[in-house]
C-alpha cells in the first residue's frame, strides 16, 4: 500500500510539471506573437507613409521635369512622356497647379488605382528583408503584374495605337479638302449656279448699271460703224510709223465678271463686243483681245464694286496678254509687292447709277508696286513741267488716282536700269493708269499721253525718239464712241 502511494505521488508531480511546462510554452508563444503583430502594424503604417511620399515625389518630378526618378517610378514617368509626345500634355493645367498634369487626357479613374499600386510596390522594393515579407512571397504586384500585363495606358495605348488624331488622321488620310477637293475639282462656285444668287438678286437700273451680289456692273455696247472708224485710225498710225509697232488694248467692262449665266444674260456679252471690234482690224496692227483671259479669271477681283474702273489685278492680266503678244515675258504677279492703298474706297458709280446701295459697296485698292527704280515727270497741256515723282504709284492718294496721280496730260517715266533706247508711247484714258506701271518692267522710257488734255503732234516725237511701240489703251466702251477717234486724229495733226 505504501509503495502504491509513492507511485501516485510521482505521477501527480509529473503531471504538475507537465502542466507548468505547457503553461510556460503557451505564455512564451503568446508573448512572441504580440511583438510580431505590432511589428507588422508598424510596417504597414510605414508602407502607407512611404507610399504617399513616393507618389508625391513622382508627381513632383514629372511636373518639374526632374530626371532623377527612382526605378519604381519609371512607369509613371513613361506614361507621362507618352502623353506629352501625343500632344495630350495640357500646359494650362500645369500652370494652374493641377494634381494630374501629366495625364490630363487619360482616364483618371482607372489610372489612380494603378498609381497607388505603383507606390506600394515602390515601398516593397525599397523595404529591407526584416519582416516575413508577405509582399515578396505573394508579390501580387510583380507576379500578376496588373500594371504591366494590362497596362491600359501602355499596352493598349489608346493615345498611340488608336491615335485618333494621328493614325486615323481624318484630316490627312481622308483629306476631304485635298483628295476630293470640292473647291478645285468640282468647283461648285463656278459650275453649280445654285450656289450663286440668282435673278431675284439682280436689278437692272434705267441708267444701264446692274446691281447684283453687292456690286454695280457696267457694260460696253458695240457699234459696227464706230468700231470701223477706230480700225481705220489704227491702220493710219501703222501706215505713218512703219518702224513702230501699233498695238490696241481694249478691255471689257465689269459685266464680263458675272459668273451666273442667267444674270450675265441681262447684260451685253462683253466677249462678243471684243470679238466684233477685232473683226474690223486690218493692216499691221496688233489687237490684244482680252476675252479668253478675262473669262478664265471670271469671278476674281478684277473690277471695283463701286467704281467703273478695273482693279490693278485686271490691269495685270491685260499686261500679261500684251507682253506675250509682242514676245515679252510678263513678270509673275507674286514678284510685285502688293500694297493695300485703301480698304474703304467708294468709287464714282453712284454719280451715274444714282442708287444708294452703291454707297455701301466698299472696295479695297491693291497696288502692285513696280520693282525697278524709276522717276515720273509730269507736264501740263503746254508741255511745262509741273511735278516730279520717284514712283508712278503714289500710295498716299487713297483712290484710283494713286495710279499715275490721275489723268495728267503728258508724263514721262524713266527707268535707268532698262535699255534707254527702248521707248513706248501709251495713248490712254483713265483705265490705262493702272496698266502703265507694269511697263516699268520692260522699257527704258514710257511716254504717257491723255489726248483729252493736250493738243500736240506726236509725229516729231515718234521720229526723234525712234519709238518702239505705240499702245492705244481704252475700254471697249470708249472705243465704241466717237470722241476718242477725233482725239487720235488730232495727235497726228489731222
Amino acid at each position: 500500500m505504501k509503495k502504491r502511494t509513492h507511485s501516485f505521488r510521482y505521477i501527480f508531480i509529473a503531471v504538475a510539471v507537465l502542466v507548468l511546462m505547457l503553461a510556460a510554452c503557451a505564455e512564451e508563444e503568446l508573448g512572441s506573437s504580440l511583438p510580431e503583430s505590432a511589428e507588422e502594424s508598424s510596417t504597414a503604417q510605414s508602407d502607407a507613409n512611404n507610399s504617399l511620399g513616393s507618389e508625391e515625389v513622382v508627381e513632383s518630378a514629372i511636373v518639374s521635369g526632374d530626371d532623377s526618378l527612382t526605378e519604381s517610378s519609371g512607369e509613371s514617368e513613361t506614361e507621362s512622356s507618352q502623353s506629352a509626345s501625343n500632344g495630350s500634355f495640357d500646359e494650362s493645367s500645369e500652370s494652374e497647379g493641377s494634381d494630374e498634369p501629366f495625364i490630363p487626357n487619360a482616364p483618371a479613374e482607372s489610372s489612380l488605382p494603378d498609381n497607388s499600386e505603383d507606390s506600394s510596390s515602390t515601398t516593397d522594393t525599397s523595404k529591407p528583408e526584416e519582416s516575413s515579407k508577405p509582399e515578396e512571397s505573394s508579390k501580387p504586384e510583380e507576379s500578376s503584374k496588373p500594371e504591366e500585363s494590362s497596362k491600359p495606358d501602355e499596352s493598349s495605348k489608346p493615345d498611340e495605337s488608336s491615335k485618333p488624331d494621328e493614325s486615323s488622321k481624318p484630316d490627312e488620310s481622308s483629306k476631304p479638302d485635298e483628295s476630293s477637293k470640292p473647291d478645285e475639282s468640282s468647283k461648285p462656285d463656278e459650275s453649280e449656279d445654285e450656289e450663286l444668287p440668282g435673278l431675284e438678286a439682280a436689278e437692272k437700273l434705267p441708267t444701264g448699271y446692274l446691281i447684283y451680289n453687292g456690286a454695280a456692273y457696267a457694260e460696253a455696247k458695240y457699234s459696227e460703224t464706230r468700231s470701223q472708224l477706230y480700225a481705220d485710225i489704227y491702220a493710219r498710225y501703222a501706215y505713218l510709223f512703219p518702224d513702230t509697232r501699233i498695238s490696241v488694248v481694249n478691255h471689257p467692262l465689269s459685266a464680263i465678271n458675272i459668273k451666273h449665266p442667267e444674270v450675265a444674260a441681262l447684260m451685253r456679252n462683253q466677249g462678243d463686243v471684243l470679238d466684233n471690234m477685232q473683226s474690223h482690224i486690218y493692216g499691221d496692227v496688233n489687237f490684244v483681245n482680252l476675252r479668253k483671259t478675262f473669262e478664265a479669271h471670271r469671278g476674281e477681283y478684277m473690277f471695283f464694286k463701286s467704281d467703273y474702273h478695273w482693279t490693278q489685278l485686271g490691269a495685270y492680266y491685260a499686261y500679261c496678254d500684251f507682253a506675250k503678244s509682242i514676245g515679252l515675258t510678263p513678270t509673275p504677279l507674286d514678284e510685285f509687292e502688293d500694297y493695300i492703298v485703301s480698304t474703304d474706297f467708294i468709287g464714282r458709280v453712284y454719280d451715274y447709277a444714282q442708287d444708294e446701295r452703291v454707297l455701301s459697296f466698299y472696295d479695297t485698292i491693291h497696288a502692285y508696286m513696280p520693282r525697278k527704280a524709276h522717276t515720273m515727270t509730269v507736264y501740263d497741256g503746254g508741255m511745262n513741267i509741273v511735278d516730279r515723282y520717284d514712283n508712278c504709284i503714289q500710295t498716299r492718294i487713297k483712290s484710283y488716282s494713286c495710279f499715275l496721280t490721275g489723268d495728267r496730260p503728258f508724263s514721262v517715266i524713266n527707268v535707268p536700269e532698262n535699255d534707254q533706247s527702248k521707248t513706248v508711247i501709251v495713248i490712254k484714258e483713265s483705265s490705262g493708269n493702272a496698266f502703265v506701271p507694269f511697263l516699268v518692267e520692260h522699257y527704258g522710257n514710257i511716254i504717257v499721253i491723255d489726248p483729252r488734255h493736250i493738243d500736240i503732234n506726236i509725229r516729231d516725237i515718234v521720229t526723234e525718239y525712234e519709238i518702239d511701240d505705240i499702245i492705244f489703251f481704252a475700254t471697249a466702251s470708249t472705243s465704241n464712241g466717237s470722241t476718242y477717234c477725233d482725239y487720235y486724229h488730232r495727235l497726228i495733226g489731222e
